[in-house]
């Protein structure tokens, strides 16, 4: 038989037959140059095949063959051999059989603990009390009165704001909802995460680099009774994945121009960690309902870039008065290194998107003009390749993309900010 029958009668590929005569399994005859199977061929094909069914490797699979081409297993003590082997196979088995009871009991435990964990009823967290000292009219700087209200010791669940100039905000279902609601089409709210799935292997990697490099700083900068902001959450959420980081005793504003997916972050972060003073604040512009120099620390994972999408203007610059006079910037920012083919797609999918996004040049120029100094930053590599994800679907694979984790400060003691690189598109 020629190869092309061998593989529609034994229902094996032809590439898995080239395979077992070039690792010596099969040594069919050649004659004028095409293998044919005889039925000695044949044979070894079928003991082959039925020794795969016991779960033999093809190196076991080549000694038991070697033995039987050798003596034809006429011989006692190769039969002895044979059996020695199959035992030695069906004790390994039986080894297999009780690791694998053991490790299904491993993951019966973590399933009834994951069931245990969904079926605990989630904290009910709101507005913290803690933070109602920062709220102001974000039109006249006044105050704002508070009424129709339902909270507890902790938390308001739900409430109305107003200022006596005309300006109104309310609390529904624990988040801060102001009259500034999205009004841009060509973005949705990512509810079921989508942008956390098809993320290729490198791009991940390249993500913990970043992470890794932004917990330092965050670590050497200490967060303990501080006030941490973190803006554009639509795109990507860095408390969310490093919650464990965050000190219990400092206040949290999470803001984004989507109060369902500020939602959805509350209820999971609920999960997680209720014990953490958040207050979400749903406003789709960079006037907050916040008194100036408010907040210590801003951590950014792509808001910079997020903001551009849909502004020409630079997002630190904007909520500049919000900062403290010490104010850091923790964050990673994305660019792009001579990726022309990009930047076209990027611009004709969005096309509010602003020309310099994607930039090193302006960001680290923007952040000089807006009073900060670069305390550090570090080039986690480049991607080629985003996958089919739908964050990065403008990202042409074959151009390079990086990311930059950096420190920022307004502080006077920082680096010049000048002495970043100057990879640019």
């Amino acid at each position: 038989m020629r190869i092309g029958k061998v593989s529609e009668k034994y229902h094996i590929s032809v590439d898995n037959i080239y395979y077992y005569i070039n690792y010596g399994l099969l040594v069919p005859p050649k004659p004028k140059g095409q293998y044919v199977f005889d039925e000695q061929t044949v044979r070894d094909l079928e003991w082959i095949l039925g020794l795969k069914e016991l779960d033999f490797s093809l190196r076991e699979i080549h000694v038991i063959l070697s033995l039987k081409r050798i003596s034809g297993l006429a011989d006692p003590q190769d039969m002895e051999e044979l059996k020695e082997i199959f035992k030695g196979k069906r004790d390994f088995c039986m080894k297999e059989i009780e690791r694998k009871q053991q490790v299904l009991e491993r993951l019966d435990s973590h399933i009834k603990t994951m069931e245990a964990s969904e079926s605990t009823p989630r904290a009910s967290t709101g507005f913290p009390l803690t933070a109602l000292p920062l709220l102001c009219c974000p039109l006249c700087g006044g105050s704002l009165s508070l009424s129709e209200v339902k909270m507890d010791q902790r938390f308001i669940y739900k409430g109305s704001l107003s200022c006596s100039c005309g300006y109104s905000a309310h609390i529904s279902s624990g988040i801060l909802m102001t009259p500034n609601k999205n009004e841009n089409l060509q973005d949705t709210p990512d509810i079921t995460r989508e942008l956390y799935k098809d993320l290729p292997p490198a791009l991940i990697s390249t993500f913990q680099r970043s992470y890794n490099w932004m917990l330092k700083q965050i670590e050497e900068t200490d967060l303990h009774e501080k006030v941490i902001a973190e803006t554009y959450i639509n795109a990507w959420f860095f408390m969310h994945n490093h919650l464990e980081y965050l000190p219990t005793d400092s206040l949290y504003i999470v803001i984004d121009k989507y109060p369902e997916t500020l939602l959805m972050y509350k209820h999971l972060i609920e999960r997680q960690k209720p014990d953490l003073d958040i207050l979400y604040l749903a406003d789709s512009s960079t006037r907050f309902p916040l008194k100036k120099n408010c907040i210590d620390v801003h951590l950014d994972f792509f808001a910079a870039n997020e903001h551009n999408f849909y502004h020409d203007t630079f997002l630190f610059e904007r909520i500049a008065p919000y900062l403290t006079a010490h104010a850091d910037l923790i964050g990673t920012y994305f660019y792009f290194e001579n990726a022309p083919k990009s930047m076209r797609l990027l611009l004709s999918q969005y096309p509010e998107c602003f020309c310099m996004n994607f930039r090193l040049d302006y960001f680290l120029s923007s952040l000089k003009k807006a009073g900060f100094r670069l305390k550090g930053s570090e080039d986690c590599g480049a991607v080629t390749d985003s996958g089919n994800n739908l964050g990065f679907g403008f990202h042409v694979k074959g151009e390079k993309m990086h990311l930059m984790p950096y420190h920022a400060s307004s502080a006077p003691n920082g680096q010049d900010i000048s002495s970043g690189s100057d990879n640019t598109v």
